[in-house]
């Protein structure tokens, strides 16, 4: 009886670890199946898109003059405040013109004095020409007569020359702008001696225009080159804190390329009647860089960076997601330019790339309340 028992229950220990054996053999078969990941997807479209290269910089004044007056004195005479606006030869300061007016006086009496004696010795040599033709003079002594007077020719110029500078110092007394701006702080009050190309006043900055100075990749180097040469490029420069944009021109591309950034060097011209700008304010400017013409775009949040580069993922037709290394070009209005790796027309993911991978089966989701929708999709999924 025990023995019949023994082997019934071998039998049956048997049996059950052969269809578990079964079961566990069809289940390593191959890899689990996923569920399709839930994405949201939209159309690559072609179309013709503005090119606007966006950048930031700084405002920096077009002329910029440190007020150093050109002869020594005493400052007598201020006519400016901190920060005056100021015209083109409007009078800043004046410099005691005490001495420098002695000094005009003293050039005058000379020339004058020059003047007379080179009359002097212009009457002597031609009374002594008929002497010298009757041989009743030497010609050593008309000769004498002859360099007296062109002495007193050099003498009356090197003295005139004396009477130019004494006069232009005195008129450099009276320290004028030489640009229409706004001034910065005076550097020297009324009774300090100013020292001739030394002591610094103010300082004049001119406004209007204004230059913009900024950088951008070089990847769009040939774009800024093709459209310079075909005429203006147009600027939009919005200073921080700013809500207006201030309308300019692009003026300069640099000669090469920062090999340590990878970036150039541009500038922009900004009209500044107002003076709405100001130097060295960090500013977004916008180039308006013409037309791409049937360019492929596709919405940004498709491009992901990784390793290799920028890709995305592509939704081919029986719902299964292609990794795709992409080129992208420029940006417009939240959409980007695809210029290598999706063709017009390809189905690319939106939204939901965290869980995907190559071949990974997907499918839509619905789309999130109006209001809270991803923009800049260009076309319907």
């Amino acid at each position: 009886m025990n023995r019949y028992l023994r082997f019934a229950v071998i039998l049956v220990t048997g049996s059950t670890l052969a269809l578990a054996l079964g079961a566990c053999s069809k289940r390593q078969k191959g890899p689990p199946q996923f569920p399709p990941a839930a994405v949201q997807s939209t159309l690559a479209v072609k179309m013709d898109t503005p090119v606007v290269i966006s950048a930031f910089g700084n405002t920096k004044d077009q002329v910029s003059v440190d007020v150093v007056p050109q002869v020594s004195g005493i400052i007598v005479k201020t006519f400016i405040l901190d920060g005056a606006i100021v015209t083109n030869g409007q009078p800043l300061f004046l410099i005691d013109p005490s001495d420098y007016a002695i000094r005009v006086r003293q050039a005058d009496g000379l020339v004058a004095a020059d003047r007379a004696n080179l009359e002097l010795s212009r009457l002597t040599l031609e009374r002594n020409r008929p002497l010298l033709a009757k041989n009743m003079i030497s010609a050593e002594t008309f000769d004498t007569l002859k360099t007296k007077l062109d002495a007193a020719t050099a003498q009356l110029q090197i003295d005139e020359a004396a009477f130019d500078q004494a006069r232009l110092d005195l008129s450099r007394c009276m320290v004028t702008s030489s640009v229409n701006g706004v001034c910065s702080k005076r550097f020297l009050d009324n009774g300090n001696l100013a020292m001739a190309n030394q002591t610094k006043l103010t300082n004049v900055r001119s406004y209007d225009p204004l230059f913009v100075e900024f950088s951008v990749s070089e990847q769009y180097l040939d774009i800024l080159r093709r459209e310079m040469a075909a005429g203006p490029i147009r600027i939009e420069v919005t200073p921080r804190g700013d809500t207006n944009s201030y309308a300019g021109e692009l003026v300069f591309l640099d000669n090469a390329v920062n090999y340590q950034t990878g970036t150039i060097l541009l500038r922009g011209l900004v009209p500044n009647p107002d003076r709405k700008l100001w130097a060295q304010q960090f500013i977004e400017v916008r180039i308006l860089a013409g037309i791409a013409r049937d360019a492929v775009m596709v919405p940004e949040s498709a491009v992901q960076f990784g390793k290799d580069g920028p890709y995305t993922f592509v939704v081919s037709k029986d719902n299964k997601v292609d990794l795709r290394l992409v080129k992208p070009g420029v940006r417009y209005d939240n959409l980007l330019q695809i210029i290598e790796g999706v063709a017009p027309g390809e189905k690319v993911v939106v939204l939901g790339q965290l869980m995907l991978y190559p071949g990974a089966a997907v499918m839509e989701a619905a789309a999130p309340p109006s209001g809270n929708a991803p923009t800049g999709a260009p076309g319907g999924k």
